[in-house]
């Protein structure tokens, strides 16, 4: 009996499953809680490298948005003010992320010097260089996103107006009797520069300021309307001497006689007068070693060249040069009412009076100036003469448009066609030049300028020489628009910039 109820104990015992049913449970669990873990680990994984990866692209796309930022910086600047080391770094905010973006701009010359900090103002810039690095904030278990991106531009500078002037006289200016200059639109920017000596001899008025790398004399009556700013002295010897503005010598002395004055008087030496009478009043300033000098202005190279005919022909001009058939160098010798008063390239240009063509003529004879003697010039469009032997009218000549709008004449010999130095008259007009209110009119040359008896001029003068101007002159500066290459252009006012290369870098 014993042994038949133990074996039915045992049997009930291995019949028994419910401690394997715990077993298994517990194993699913730890199995699903594993899995879990998993999922959870490659969700995180995934989430950061998303994350790092969003990070990398906004920072390569904001290190190339700052280099363009810089660009265009460079492109609208005044040279003063381009971008320069060190730039500030900048925190911008994409999405989640913070990007710190530091850039650094290199800016070269053509023979590929660097240039230092400070300097772009006053040396001509041919390259630039700049480089932004983007770094994010950085994420759990993952380093910053770091992207770098740089570009290299080749810059072209652009040159103020070298033509700024209402006369430009390089050698010296004088003005010797009965004169006007009148700035534009009646605005007193009639400016006169010499970087000779300026002599103004009696009944002269100037609508601007007087520029002299010289001495500035004034006698009789002679105005001016702002400053005078001479280098090497002043002197004036009349009371109808006067200058409204201020005097200026920065290294020599000022005597102003009896002459009025609107403002103050400055020298490096001595400064006497009467109205620095009484002592003290604060109108005469000597010794003053803070006068800075004029400013020094190269003389403008107007060349013909092939730019220069492209640059016509691209703004509409018919281009005509001489010798051409028909139309030889010297003067006009045959039969008709010119003879002897034109040269050839003047008899071309009264057989096309009135063209409405603008035209722009080449006249190479070296020895033979454009030529008109009594005879006038009627233009019904733009006209542009370059002639290597320079231009002479004279005896009671006319310049007038043949339509109520107004049109350019300018009377051109160009740099390349000259020997320098030059003392010779290059351009000339002698007597009774009458040029009417439609004429715009730009007289170039690098040698002397002669203007002589009862001329009107609506336009500049400018002379590599001597200006001189004898009698009766009515100036009305009007700045005109220049075509072709121009070397020495005046200042640097900003940079164009194209780019080169623009690349992600590792370093």
């Amino acid at each position: 009996m014993d042994r038949i109820f133990g074996s039915s104990a045992l049997h009930r015992r291995v019949d028994d499953d419910r401690g394997i049913a715990l077993v298994v449970a517990v194993a699913l669990m730890a199995l699903v809680t594993t899995l879990l873990v998993v999922m959870v680990s490659v969700a995180i994984h995934e989430n950061s490298s998303s994350g790092r990866d969003r990070q990398r692209s906004s920072a390569v796309m904001t290190a190339e948005g700052q280099v363009d930022s810089l660009i265009s910086q460079i492109q609208s600047a005044a040279i003063t003010d381009l971008p320069c080391d060190p730039i500030p770094p900048l925190n911008v905010s994409v999405g989640s992320d913070t990007m710190t973006i530091t850039s650094t701009v290199t800016y070269f010359t053509a023979a590929d010097v660097q240039v230092a900090c400070g300097s772009p103002g006053t040396t001509e810039l041919a390259t630039a260089k700049i480089k932004a690095t983007s770094t994010s904030n950085a994420l759990p278990g993952q380093p910053a996103a770091v992207r770098r991106v740089e570009t290299l531009l080749h810059l072209t500078p652009t040159y103020g107006n070298a033509f700024d002037k209402a006369i430009f006289g390089y050698g010296g200016v004088s003005l010797a009797n009965n004169g006007e200059i009148f700035g534009e639109g009646g605005l007193p920017n009639a400016d006169v520069y010499t970087h000779g000596s300026m002599t103004c001899n009696n009944h002269q008025t100037y609508h601007g300021s007087i520029f002299a790398q010289g001495t500035v004399q004034m006698s009789n009556t002679c105005v001016v309307d702002v400053d005078v700013y001479a280098q090497l002295g002043y002197t004036a010897d009349n009371p109808g001497v006067s200058v409204n503005g201020k005097v200026l010598v920065s290294a020599g002395s000022i005597i102003l006689g009896n002459s009025s004055l609107g403002q103050q008087a400055r020298a490096s030496g001595t400064v006497t007068g009467n109205v620095c009478s009484p002592a003290g009043n604060g109108k005469c300033i000597a010794d003053d070693a803070t006068v800075p000098p004029p400013p020094s202005l190269p003389f403008p190279q107007y060349l013909w060249d092939t730019e220069t005919q492209d640059d016509y022909l691209a703004d509409g001009y018919t281009l005509e040069t001489f010798p051409q058939a028909g139309y030889p160098c010297g003067m006009y010798d045959g039969p008709g009412p010119l003879k002897g008063k034109v040269d050839w390239v003047g008899k071309w240009l009264v057989e096309h009076s009135g063209s409405t063509t603008k035209t722009v003529i080449f006249a190479d004879c070296p020895t033979q100036p454009v030529k008109f003697q009594g005879v006038d010039l009627n233009l019904g469009a733009d006209l542009v003469i370059f002639a290597t032997g320079g231009v002479n009218f004279s005896g009671n000549t006319t310049i007038r448009s043949t339509t109520a709008a107004s049109h350019l004449l300018y009377l051109i010999q160009p740099y390349n066609f000259v020997t320098q130095p030059c003392t010779v008259d290059g351009i000339s007009l002698d007597n009774q030049v009458t040029v009417e209110a439609t004429i715009d009119d730009l007289l170039y040359t690098p040698c002397n300028i002669r203007k002589a008896n009862n001329s009107t001029h609506y336009g500049q003068i400018y002379a590599g020489g001597n200006v001189q101007i004898d009698n009766r002159l009515t100036m009305y500066f009007k700045p005109l628009p220049i075509i072709g290459h121009v070397i020495a252009a005046g200042t640097i006012e900003k940079y164009s910039a194209d780019i080169l290369y623009k690349r992600e870098t590792n370093s």
